[in-house]
């Protein structure tokens, strides 16, 4: 299929799909007359990546894993460590926003009430 197609089959745009063929994560055939051949192992590499990416994943850590996970060079192990590390980070971002939201809810209340009581704290972070 030529870009055009791919481009309705994966959802991407256009530029997204030139980003992700410069790092890799795709890579289509390139016949005779210099167009792109994208075939269904690269809808699903670019679906892969696309979910991936969803999921936090970063660019880098997509290339470095989509050709073995897709390859099934993970072994169901290997792929569960993977996405529990990921996990795990997440849960330590969500950590970090919900601290946020409960300092900015205190600031916000502070300063709707004229700044008059005493400042809330911020913790060590200010």
């Amino acid at each position: 299929m030529k870009i055009r197609e791919f481009e309705r089959a994966t959802g991407l745009k256009r530029s997204t799909v030139r980003f992700y063929e410069a790092q890799g994560l795709i890579r289509p055939e390139t016949g005779l007359n210099g167009y792109r051949h994208y075939d269904e192992s690269h809808v699903e590499a670019a679906k892969l990546a696309r979910l991936a990416q969803w999921l936090g994943f970063s660019i880098r850590e997509i290339a470095d894993i989509s050709h073995a996970w897709r390859g099934d060079a993970l072994t169901q192990a290997q792929k569960t460590d993977i996405l529990k590390r990921k996990l795990a980070e997440c849960r330590e971002k969500q950590a970090h926003l919900t601290q946020l939201v409960g300092h900015l809810e205190a600031l916000v209340n502070w300063v709707g009430a004229g700044e008059v009581a005493p400042k809330p704290s911020l913790g060590r972070r200010c």
